[in-house]
């Protein structure tokens, strides 16, 4: 058996034991990867790569930053503001936050936006009843996937699929190429989040008890200087986070570092409070994804396809096959490698069937840019198991909104960039 087919079966079954909470999630996400490991799917240091990935250190560090937001009383400060600019209603704060957070992901990294956006929800909710961080969370993060799509510099897959189709076509995107399909996509989602999304995620995790995403002590007493410092702090993050002087992974850890120091938070507070399950999942999740691409398994899935779609003559269908795929491979590996395996596949068929290289790019960077399904679909949407969520309310609750933003790519593309040439 070939090493992508195998790596397929053990993926099937770290499913099943996701959806069954056979085990903690983080145990199933290391058993994972250490049968692709023993197995010979992928090499060892494949499979734990995900454990030194920049997006473990970035989020562990966020959560230590907020573990001393929270020690200083920063965090209850900025919650209780929040509070009072939503007048304490949650869908006003959750439409506020999915607007400005799809705003700030087109110009700076996804991964700093929705780490400076943790700690505001966590102290937001700790300082209202009427909020609660599954609702607010993961429809937020979505957004900002929706707004970092929309421009070349937004995030990573807009980038890798430019340098490909210069490589394939000779011609790239421009900066503001994804700006109109991007924008309908998030009009498209912010009314069904607005009509339905909202009420759905209440009924999918209704009234399990709240996790605070950074800890759950109370607040200790602190000087006026240690706020005063927290502050400086934050101000320095969110300046770094936006100018780029330093990368984001650097920056969040610096900071958490500068909070340790100056004891603003003490390594008591953070082994009696840090989630280490959330780390420990979110690099399993990883190192999975990183195991399946080594192996080739989506390489063996587009090749699949690919003789399907041969058949077809379509330029919607083809089209709308092509987005599927990409929609389906970026669940489980990475989107940027979802975009390196479907785009060959794309303008082969543009150059037989004489389609538009542009419109094809177009509709597979957005595809993989704004998959959510699952953990594993991006760093971004692994990020929210902060929040507490379980593997199944991924599939429950974005299963629908992907299937919003996939027909927004199939409205939108068609009518910003025509299909044919």
């Amino acid at each position: 058996m070939s090493s992508a087919i195998l790596g397929l079966i053990i993926l099937a079954a770290c499913v099943v034991l996701f959806l069954t909470k056979t085990f903690p999630m983080a145990v199933t996400g290391c058993l994972g990867c250490f049968l692709m490991a023993l197995l010979k799917v992928a090499p060892m240091s494949t499979a734990i790569s995900g454990f030194g990935n920049s997006i473990v250190i970035l989020m562990a560090s966020a959560m230590i930053v907020g573990i001393a937001m929270k020690i200083t009383g920063i965090a209850k400060t900025i919650g209780e503001f929040a509070v009072k600019l939503s007048h304490g209603r949650e869908k006003i704060f959750l439409v506020s936050g999915c607007i400005l957070g799809a705003a700030l992901s087109m110009f700076f990294a996804n991964t700093a936006i929705i780490a400076i956006f943790i700690p505001i929800i966590d102290s937001t909710c700790d300082n209202s009843k009427n909020m609660k961080r599954r609702n607010l969370l993961l429809p937020i993060t979505c957004a900002v996937m929706i707004g970092g799509a929309g421009t070349l510099i937004g995030c990573t897959p807009q980038l890798t699929a430019d340098a490909l189709m210069t490589k394939l076509t000779g011609h790239g995107f421009g900066m503001w190429t994804l700006t109109l399909p991007a924008l309908g996509i998030f009009v498209m989602y912010m009314i069904y989040l607005i009509v339905m999304g909202y009420w759905l995620g209440g009924k999918i995790w209704g009234d399990r008890p709240e996790i605070s995403m950074e800890h759950s002590e109370e607040i200790n007493e602190t000087t006026a200087f240690k706020k005063n410092l927290m502050i400086v702090f934050l101000i320095m993050m969110i300046f770094l986070y936006i100018t780029e002087l330093i990368p984001v992974t650097e920056t969040a850890c610096l900071t958490a570092l500068l909070c340790i120091i100056t004891g603003c938070c003490s390594t008591q507070d953070i082994q009696k409070n840090f989630r280490i399950s959330t780390v420990v999942f979110l690099a399993s999740c990883l190192g999975l994804a990183e195991c399946l691409t080594e192996a080739g398994s989506g390489e063996l899935i587009g090749k699949a396809v690919e003789k399907v779609l041969g058949n077809l003559d379509s330029p919607i269908l083809i089209f709308a096959s092509v987005v599927a795929l990409t929609l389906v491979l970026s669940q489980f590996i990475t989107n940027s490698t979802a975009i390196i395996i479907v785009m060959p596949i794309g303008m082969s068929l543009c150059s037989v069937y004489n389609f538009s290289p542009l419109a094809f790019s177009v509709g597979i960077t957005l595809a993989a840019s704004v998959a959510c399904c699952t953990p594993l679909a991006a760093s971004q949407i692994t990020m929210t198991q902060a929040a507490g969520y379980e593997f199944s309310d991924y599939l429950k609750y974005c299963g629908l909104p992907t299937l919003v933003m996939y027909a927004g790519i199939l409205i939108f593309v068609p009518l910003c960039y025509s299909l044919t040439v």
